[in-house]
């Protein structure tokens, strides 16, 4: 067969493909854009603040737990702790690396976005898309974007808190504060008259079925998969710290030829 007919017969198979095959992946596709820009009007920052602090603890922990480990193998005695220069630079060097994989594992929400695409796909239809984008676009959508927002950020917090994970040890205060500051915007610029007569829409929209169902959606569903993985970074912290201790053995070293 000559390439000109190979031509042929492929323009042939194009023009036999249903034009509604062609509708169809169009509109998947433009839904799938709007569900992109429906969740680029949500705010996650307080949401990641409270991930941040709740991490960096845990890290802390494993750390300090590590250092004491070792401290205890080499047989450096009651001098080696938190206060001593040596533990205080393993420390930071340590906490650097899980500060980084942290930004990188979950502060980016580079990991959340295709799983919220997906969660969005799976429970509304391309109407009800279309629906969302519109109201949140609005000015009464965007302030019960914001209503959402704080709403999983007061959710991801109660089941840390609740559960007894949140705790306080040293080293953690600077993002306690960050952490309890966003909060505290979230709270107030989410507020707003709901005698306000231009609040009808949005009040009509929390009442309706689509309302509600984005709400438990977007607030359940969501804070469930946050809290998922902040639980599953936090059990795979101790193994990656320990897997660092060569990092600071030289930092070992220099405390215990520094005894003499």
């Amino acid at each position: 067969m000559t390439a000109a007919a190979r031509a042929v017969l492929l323009i042939m198979a194009v023009l036999t493909v249903p034009a509604g095959v062609f509708a169809a992946t169009e509109t998947s596709a433009n839904k799938q854009r709007q569900i992109e820009q429906l969740i680029e009007l949500h705010d996650l920052t307080t949401s990641v603040s409270i991930g941040n602090f709740y991490l960096k603890q845990e890290g802390l922990i494993a750390i300090r737990g590590l250092l004491t480990r070792l401290g205890n193998q080499d047989k450096l005695g009651p001098g080696w702790n938190s206060h001593d220069p040596h533990w205080q630079r393993a420390e930071d060097l340590l906490l650097n690396e899980v500060v980084d994989k942290v930004a990188q594992d979950f502060t980016s929400l580079d990991w959340l976005r295709p799983q919220w695409q997906e969660l969005d796909s799976k429970e509304f239809s391309a109407e009800e898309v279309a629906a969302l984008l519109n109201h949140f676009r609005s000015d009464v959508g965007r302030k019960q974007a914001m209503i959402v927002d704080h709403t999983v950020s007061t959710h991801v917090m109660a089941t840390l808190s609740f559960s007894g994970k949140l705790k306080d040890i040293p080293g953690i205060q600077a993002e306690r504060n960050r952490m309890q500051t966003a909060w505290n915007k979230e709270d107030d610029d989410m507020r707003f008259s709901i005698q306000d007569a231009t609040n009808a829409d949005g009040q009509r929209f929390a009442y309706s079925a689509l309302g509600k169902k984005y709400f438990v959606t977007a607030i359940l569903k969501l804070t469930g998969i946050i809290s998922h993985r902040l639980d599953e970074l936090a059990q795979a912290l101790p193994q990656q710290v320990d897997a660092r201790a060569e990092d600071v053995r030289p930092l070992l070293q220099e405390f215990k030829s520094g005894r003499g």
